[in-house]
């Protein structure tokens, strides 16, 4: 049976070959110019926002669809930065590590190790929530009961923390047990404040402060 269409030239086949090329050309270049556009975004940014979603979501809420949707952005700007949810989740943990600790740590860097001064430099902190955030510290304990692998490390930075304030009753003049065990009570005394919810503004803890202080360190105002 002889075919009722035309033979394509040999001309048409370059056009319609250059045209297909072409196509292709533009959507590969549409591609790389929409993951161009997200990329601005920043690891920074998608870290913050998961932050937040674990503050007010829970784990739930750090799934890559939910961010990008809080971001305004599609999950290919995500994996821009990250492999997959279990390494966000990962790199959170560590944010959290990294500069909770440190905000406990930056007390002693006072060169005349005057553990009163520290004290309050400390108590400050907590109460002013400028750069703590007992929220925060609240999601990632939350966490931790689902998770052996974060409950270890929060035990961990725990440590570290309790291990700044012995060294601050160190600076006052306590030595082994008596430190330490003063250490721990304040800490856990803070931790508990905010595990209960107790709810005071800033100028009626600062007014008990005096009291907290006597009773806390054996130190008067």
């Amino acid at each position: 049976m002889w075919s009722i269409m035309p033979a394509m030239s040999s001309s048409t086949k370059s056009r319609d070959s250059a045209r297909n090329q072409k196509s292709v050309g533009n959507a590969k270049g549409r591609s790389r110019a929409s993951r161009k556009r997200e990329r601005p975004l920043g690891r920074e940014i998608w870290l913050d926002t998961a932050r937040r979603a674990l503050i007010e979501e829970g784990t739930a809420g750090v799934e890559i669809n939910k961010l990008a949707k809080r971001l305004g952005s599609s999950r290919g700007g995500f994996y821009w930065f990250f492999k997959d949810r279990a390494q966000l989740l990962d790199e959170l943990l560590v944010y959290w590590v990294r500069t909770s600790t440190a905000l406990f740590e930056r007390v002693l860097q006072n060169e005349r190790r005057d553990g009163v001064e520290e004290y309050l430099a400390l108590t400050n902190i907590w109460i002013d929530e400028k750069e703590y955030d007992p929220k925060w510290d609240g999601a990632i304990r939350d966490w931790a009961r689902t998770s052996d692998a974060v409950r270890k490390v929060v035990q961990d930075v725990d440590q570290k923390r309790i291990a700044v304030l012995e060294r601050i009753f160190n600076d006052m003049g306590y030595t082994g047990k008596e430190a330490h065990i003063r250490a721990r009570v304040m800490y856990y005394h803070q931790v508990g404040y905010y595990a209960l919810g107790v709810q005071e503004s800033q100028k009626e803890r600062r007014a008990l402060l005096p009291y907290y202080q006597k009773v806390l360190t054996g130190r008067e105002v």
